[in-house]
């Protein structure tokens, strides 16, 4: 008799019947959307407030965690969003980070910190997702394996190491488009 081996992954989704996603729905839409654009739109939904740099601030996201990192941009995080490790359920629509690119005549240099003077230069880009426990880990928030829609970089591989942290984030391109793929870390888009 053959054994059968689960991925941590695989085991979670069974047991946890799609539940981690928090706001998301189980089952696909009359107009033929599978469920990871559904989650993806709900992401969107929830954080084009934070367009508004302002509300961002306002709401407890803070830019003095990032400096400009080409090919992601600005980091704003808001620490109590962050989930206790990789296993932790979450709420898909309360992303601990938003990253934002610059536009117009603002250009930093890699490596240099946010002009809170410039917010009205910057562009919502990405929501980034963050948990502490095993730094690498991936967690699984979104139902990427069974969508429509070709992903390019999965969300088990979209997940990586914060650089200086004990972190592992996850980038989900859902204000600007990414030809690497909506859980790419970087995009060739932002310099």
């Amino acid at each position: 008799m053959p054994t059968t081996y689960l991925t941590r992954r695989t085991a979670l989704r069974t047991l946890g019947g799609g539940l981690l996603v928090g706001a998301s729905t189980a089952t696909t839409s009359a107009n033929g959307s599978d469920q990871l654009s559904e989650q993806l739109n709900s992401v969107r939904s929830a954080t084009r407030q934070y367009r508004d740099v302002q509300q961002a601030r306002d709401d407890g996201f803070d830019d003095h965690i990032s400096v400009y990192v080409p090919g992601m941009g600005f980091h704003f995080e808001n620490h109590s969003l962050i989930a206790e490790n990789e296993d932790a359920s979450h709420d898909i629509t309360k992303p601990a980070t938003l990253v934002y690119q610059t536009t117009g005549d603002y250009n930093p240099g890699p490596f240099t910190q946010h002009d809170s003077s410039r917010d009205d230069d910057l562009l919502l880009g990405a929501a980034e997702f963050i948990h502490e426990g095993t730094p690498g880990a991936d967690a699984d928030y979104f139902n990427d394996e069974d969508a429509t829609r070709n992903v390019k970089t999965s969300e088990e591989n979209g997940w990586s190491v914060i650089p200086g942290t004990d972190h592992t984030g996850l980038h989900a391109w859902v204000h600007r488009g990414n030809p690497d793929g909506v859980f790419a870390p970087f995009n060739p888009t932002v310099d």
